[in-house]
């Protein structure tokens, strides 16, 4: 038997008040085009190509977002903050692989992953350091007061990797080491990590699983384990360990034939997402910021648009004192990523949220949202007036 809700009334999210006065925002961004130089030697149409992030960057700047921004600029993570997620041994097999991959480009001991390799690269150390010293520097810049938030714009991706392993086209695990960076180093508390990208982040998840520092709460396709990383831990059951049991919240979408888009996610972030984080009550936001769920994409295939991203985002602002990084993950479709975070950009320099659909979620969905609820109850009390009918599972 899986827990469900009553049926649902009609959300109304456009109509929401803003919970924050509109003003001006300094919004940080970071880009490096040398992170364009990782790619896939033997499949030119591999998913994770450069032009995800250099279009992306283009797009902005034709959309005058870059011109609003702040610049910032960094260089590569030392080997020093590396070690804070993963082990020496890891960071000197990445190393390797691209020492080999410089004799040999074609070569690929990573194994293969949604039929699409973990391929290797000339430039795959170099471009791994790069994405996680951007990351580090804006978070610094965000803690320290040189902006109020930013956008990360980088690659190769992190939230798969683990510890010790390169796994689902990531290397090292960007938004892990800035979580870990800025409480060894900043001296920050308590950080939320919003992991919304349409994979479970199963090495961020494993990074932070007994830790209650870090809350780490994912929106993320499931299908009963039989989507990437296949794994059961990706599941609602899974909340932790030790003293991080209650901290690792697992929103797990069985998507079958019904479609996954904003309805779902809103429904998600009202009831979940949002009033966890405020009583979590964190000193730092970083987004796990894929695109994947965006409609179109073709991993994903949801349906979620960029004024829902946008609108999570806007409420977001609401957390922290507004210390918000948003980090990229995943995302396949160049131009709709290239807009959802463009609707990102907008709202973090303090324009309007945009106004988003109303109706009923799915009734999977309402089912998905309703075991976590139940799995967390005990753990925290915004939830615990949540009260689940018992409905046999589809």
């Amino acid at each position: 038997m899986m827990m469900m809700t009553k049926q649902t009334p009609p959300l109304h999210a456009g109509n929401d008040p803003s919970p924050l006065q509109q003003k001006n925002y300094r919004t940080g961004l970071v880009y490096d085009e040398r992170m364009t130089l990782h790619k896939c030697s033997f499949d030119l149409n591999h998913v994770e190509h450069p032009d995800r992030v250099s279009k992306m960057y283009d797009y902005l700047q034709e959309e005058g977002l870059v011109s609003r921004c702040v610049r910032i600029i960094a260089g590569p993570a030392t080997e020093e903050v590396v070690l804070l997620v993963h082990s020496p041994e890891y960071i000197a097999q990445v190393q390797a692989w691209q020492k080999e991959a410089e004799v040999d480009p074609n070569q690929n001991p990573c194994k293969l992953e949604e039929g699409s390799p973990t391929y290797l690269s000339p430039h795959v150390y170099n471009c791994a350091m790069l994405a996680v010293g951007c990351a580090i520097k804006l978070v610094e810049a965000v803690l320290q007061g040189e902006v109020d938030n930013g956008l990360a714009i980088i690659r190769p991706p992190g939230h798969h990797a683990e510890m010790d392993e390169a796994v689902g086209f990531c290397f090292f695990n960007n938004t892990s080491i800035a979580a870990r960076y800025a409480q060894t180093e900043l001296n920050v508390k308590r950080i939320l990590i919003l992991d919304w990208d349409i994979h479970h982040g199963n090495g961020t998840q494993h990074a932070f699983y007994s830790d209650p520092s870090v809350l780490y709460l994912s929106l993320h396709r499931y299908d009963q384990g039989k989507y990437f990383p296949y794994m059961d831990e990706s599941n609602f059951s899974a909340v932790g360990e030790g003293k991080g049991e209650g901290f690792n919240v697992n929103v797990a979408w069985n998507k079958g034939s019904e479609v996954i888009g904003d309805l779902e996610y809103i429904a998600a972030f009202h009831r979940i997402v949002l009033p966890v984080a405020q009583e979590f009550n964190p000193d730092l936001v970083l987004v796990s910021c894929g695109f994947d769920a965006a409609k179109k994409d073709p991993l994903g295939r949801c349906n979620v648009t960029p004024g829902c991203y946008a609108y999570m985002t806007h409420h977001l602002k609401s957390l922290a004192q507004g210390k918000l990084v948003l980090i990229l993950e995943g995302g396949y479709n160049v131009q709709e990523m290239s807009e959802c975070m463009a609707a990102c950009s907008r709202v973090l320099l303090g324009d309007a949220p945009p106004t988003v659909a109303s109706g009923i979620p799915t009734r999977i969905s309402e089912t998905s949202i309703a075991n976590t609820i139940q799995a967390h109850r005990k753990y925290w009390k915004c939830l615990q007036d949540h009260r689940p009918s018992s409905l046999p599972d589809d």
